[in-house]
């Protein structure tokens, strides 16, 4: 008896060691200032070194993800390693930039990627006026979403760093409401350029536990190397929405002027069970443009007037223009289908092969709108790619990126139900060119739809044009138009 009640004892302990295992999901998150990307391939050995599942990178040039995401793979003999990055401001007013900066927060994962999501955050100090954050949501290996940002507060203003505490409270200030509108839990790493004790820290504690302070009650000094004598950088997460198993400062003494922090979390599993199947898309109009076909686009621009002095011609993609140079006022043209029902949702996309003269203000449009008051629209115009929305007549800028013809040539706009929130959303996202189809679509940006774009009734618009008397604007060249309803 006494051996039957010891195996079963025995069976139960380890069944519910099993079941705390499976209901429960590790992450290891690292972040570092790579005091502007001078020593990435050092860096790369102590990042490789410690094996985390994401990196947060401050000060790296945008230019350099590609080295960094090719020397993790390298080392660490994958080929899982991929990430995103989001630039500073230079010049410009909110909410566009008219200069961008090298400079980024960047983002690296081995993990599945579902969304990636930057702002531009406006809190000028004596480099930039306006710095990026960046969300990336991640599915661990269970299939637990879990939501990581990248941060980098401002630095000096007038030269003195103690007088940046007003510019990194604003930075906060617009941070933590826009974090906060993503579901699920959230970490944020990053170079957050204050003290434990000044606002920007306090602010960010009453919704996030600090890693080191959680675990530790003095020290964690990340900053200046190689005598560290302050603690600048930081992990946070959500409160009660993970468990903090371990943080270390990572000891670099030579590769930047900070110090990495690297922090492990479990989370309670929120893998849901495999999704039902998607419903059956139909695809409602499709064009390569052999010819401008009046049928499936019977429409002059809904989105404003119409100049049909500018060219709209097609053999085998659609150009518009030469658009109208040295001229004042609006001058556009292009072609607006019917209206289709996509109230039980779906999305629409086009190639932008090529964009006008981006040393111009001159624009290339896709847009998405049931009228000319109320719509969805990308556009692309002086190097950058802006999605906006109108509604009852007022237009509001959405995100601003800087414009890559690579990356960003298929542009699509789509209606889409967020079964996490409950909410129907319109999704603005791109993807590069895979043989005249798109390749893996990035979202851009995302929120609840206005039913003031009445989803029953959607048309779609590529156009081309000017504002201002322009020097030499080009031409706009669309191709591969699909559009989708489920």
């Amino acid at each position: 008896m006494i051996r039957t009640r010891l195996i079963v004892a025995l069976v139960c302990l380890v069944c519910a060691w099993f079941a705390s295992t499976a209901a429960a999901s590790g992450v290891k998150v690292m972040t570092y200032n790579t005091h502007h990307g001078g020593a990435p391939d050092g860096q790369l050995d102590t990042i490789a070194a410690q094996a985390p599942d994401v990196v947060v990178l401050q000060e790296a040039s945008y230019t350099q993800l590609a080295y960094y995401v090719a020397g993790l793979n390298s080392r660490l003999k994958t080929t899982a390693w991929h990430g995103q990055a989001a630039r500073h401001c230079v010049a410009g007013t909110a909410p566009t930039c008219t200069t961008w900066y090298d400079g980024s927060v960047m983002i690296l994962t081995r993990l599945q990627t579902l969304a990636t999501n930057p702002i531009l955050i406006w809190a000028k100090d004596d480099y930039v006026v306006a710095r990026s954050a960046m969300r990336m949501q991640v599915a661990l290996s269970d299939g637990t979403a879990i939501n990581v940002f990248v941060v980098h507060l401002p630095a000096d203003v007038g030269g003195s760093f103690d007088a940046g505490q007003p510019a990194r409270d604003q930075y906060i200030a617009t941070f933590m409401p826009w974090a906060a509108t993503f579901a699920g839990t959230r970490l944020v790493g990053g170079d957050f350029n204050s003290h434990p004790t000044w606002t920007s820290i306090t602010s960010m504690t009453q919704a996030y536990a600090d890693a080191w302070a959680t675990l530790n009650s003095s020290g964690g000094y990340t900053h200046t190397n190689p005598n560290v004598s302050t603690r600048l950088d930081y992990w946070f997460s959500q409160k009660g929405a993970a468990t903090l198993t371990g943080v270390t400062v990572v000891p670099d003494t030579v590769d930047s002027d900070h110090r990495p922090v690297v922090a492990t979390y479990t989370l309670a599993s929120t893998a849901a069970p495999p999704p039902p199947p998607p419903p059956a898309a139909t695809t409602v109009l499709a064009d390569g443009f052999t010819s401008v076909d009046r049928v499936r686009w019977p429409n002059a621009l809904f989105t404003g007037s119409t100049d049909t002095t500018i060219p709209v011609a097609a053999g085998g993609t659609l150009t518009i223009g030469p658009l109208r140079a040295s001229t004042t006022d609006t001058h556009y043209n292009g072609i607006t289908s019917s209206a289709y029902n996509l109230s039980a949702d779906g999305y629409a996309y086009a190639q932008l092969v090529q964009a006008a003269n981006q040393a111009t203000d001159a624009y290339a449009m896709f847009a998405m709108g049931s009228d000319g008051n109320d719509f969805y629209r990308w556009y692309v115009s002086n190097g950058a790619l802006v999605a906006e929305r109108k509604i009852a007549g007022v237009k509001t800028t959405l995100v601003d990126l800087p414009y890559d013809r690579t990356a960003d040539q298929f542009l699509r706009i789509d209606r889409q139900y967020n079964s996490a929130t409950g909410v129907e959303e319109v999704v603005f996202q791109t993807a590069p060119n895979a043989s005249g189809s798109p390749g893996t679509f990035t979202v851009r940006y995302r929120e609840a739809w206005n039913t003031a774009v009445a989803a029953a009734a959607l048309k779609f618009e590529l156009e081309a044009g000017t504002s201002d008397a322009l020097i030499s604007p080009g031409a706009v060249i669309w191709d591969n138009f699909k559009a989708v309803a489920y």
